[in-house]
């Protein structure tokens, strides 16, 4: 890795929790936030079922997705915004301690970017332009949120590997006959 891109990974990860630590006040009448998450000066609601940090007025939402993280933008009352002319980045810290940095493109509502294969996100910094301001905020423990958050799938099969014998309960596969054995 080249000095430049750790001074630049230094300098976002620097900026992010400055972001994400960051006070503001909401204007009276605002909605009621639900969970407070560390870092944070007051909690959030979280309208895609993500992560939401304060990012200067703005708040952004993290939703993981199989081989993607999603980002949404949303307003001081974090209800979304539109995304016109908004574009940006997100550094990915990995569990194995590697870096890698993804454009994010602009998906409907959202931004998207594609989690190269074979990693786990431990930490992610999202850095957007977006209405002529530099947004950034810091997402952590994303690891932990994939554990627990496993699909659960069949957890019996036949040991013969038989097309169609995946069961989610014990009994006889139906190509051979065989009796299902449980995922490992």
């Amino acid at each position: 890795m080249k000095i430049s891109q750790i001074l630049l990974a230094a300098a976002l990860v620097a900026t992010a929790s400055f972001s994400a630590q960051a006070q503001h006040s909401h204007q009276p009448g605002a909605a009621a936030h639900g969970n407070k998450a560390a870092g944070e000066t007051h909690a959030h609601q979280s309208p895609h079922g993500g992560v939401v940090r304060t990012a200067g007025a703005y708040h952004l939402e993290l939703v993981q997705q199989t081989g993607e993280v999603h980002v949404y933008l949303l307003d001081g009352k974090e209800a979304p915004m539109a995304l016109t002319g908004t574009t940006g980045t997100v550094m990915l810290l990995t569990t194995a301690g590697k870096t890698s940095t993804v454009a994010l493109t602009t998906a409907g509502d959202h931004l998207v970017a594609q989690v190269p294969a074979g990693i786990t996100v431990r930490t992610a910094i999202v850095s957007l332009k977006a209405q002529g301001k530099s947004l950034s905020a810091r997402f952590e423990k994303l690891d932990g949120a994939a554990k627990t958050s496993k699909a659960a799938g069949p957890a019996y099969e036949c040991p013969m590997q038989c097309e169609g014998s995946a069961s989610d309960k014990p009994g006889s596969c139906p190509k051979c006959g065989m009796a299902l054995v449980k995922k490992a």
